[in-house]
């Protein structure tokens, strides 16, 4: 099973370096586009979520994020020692009707949700881990 692993600060940068990390594991293992471009935007969404709210305010922490090749799936492992936060606990936002009418919030995690396969959350001590599975062809 081909994995890759980052640990990187939670901060804009630290995105980024997540992005190009998965961009490299991507090219190595020739990963089609149909798969990596939904992938990265999923994980973006993911990520800067973290740096905008993971953390207390004034707390600098890390992100770890692990890339693997799964039988005819991708999975990436987020990792990151925040605030007990399950973002799939919330229910899906309304997409239909007046903007005036919807709450503000959540489509982040809807979008996550819709392009790929499996979303997982679990808490493991003091660890928020979520879990994103992509089908090769999907």
């Amino acid at each position: 099973m081909p994995a890759d692993e980052i640990t990187a600060e939670a901060s804009p940068p630290g995105v980024a370096a997540v992005a190009a990390a998965f961009d490299g594991f991507a090219r190595r293992n020739r990963l089609p586009e149909s798969l990596t471009q939904p992938t990265q935007v999923a994980l973006d969404e993911i990520l800067s979520n973290i740096v905008k709210a993971g953390f207390e305010p004034g707390v600098t922490g890390n992100m770890n994020v692990l890339f693997a090749i799964a039988g005819p799936s991708v999975e990436i492992v987020v990792s990151y020692n925040g605030a007990p936060f399950d973002p799939l606990s919330r229910p899906d936002p309304l997409t239909r009707g007046r903007l005036e009418d919807r709450a503000v919030g959540g489509l982040g995690i809807y979008l996550v949700k819709k392009l790929m396969d499996a979303v997982v959350y679990e808490r493991v001590g003091e660890t928020n881990r979520l879990r994103l599975t992509k089908r090769v062809g999907t």
